[in-house]
């Protein structure tokens, strides 16, 4: 079975998170795993990180690509320790444990 995915681009902020938070939050509670792909997001702030927790709690949620800039602010804030985060879209969609991942 495939693993539904997201693919978002740009700023993910309080002024442009809605469609990209209603997509996900929906897509978490319908399949156990989602992968989001962030190789184009250029930033995060702390709403796009609430809803990446959040999705976390409802599912298997995949990081993949995660840009220089978006692992930044993930390590800065212990995100990258509880969250799945994977080099490619294509080594999130493999089985995994739920040990670290290594971007």
């Amino acid at each position: 079975m495939a693993i539904p995915g997201s693919a978002p681009s740009g700023d993910l902020d309080y002024a442009t998170i809605a469609p990209f938070a209603e997509a996900l939050e929906r897509a978490s509670t319908h399949h156990p795993a989602v992968i989001v792909d962030l190789a184009n997001v250029t930033f995060g702030d702390s709403v796009f990180l609430n809803t990446l927790l959040h999705c976390h709690r409802l599912t298997d949620l995949r990081l993949a690509g995660v840009p220089k800039a978006v692992a930044r602010v993930l390590e800065i804030t212990g995100l990258h320790e509880a969250l799945h985060l994977y080099p490619s879209v294509e080594a999130a969609q493999l089985p995994h444990t739920h040990a670290s991942q290594a971007v």
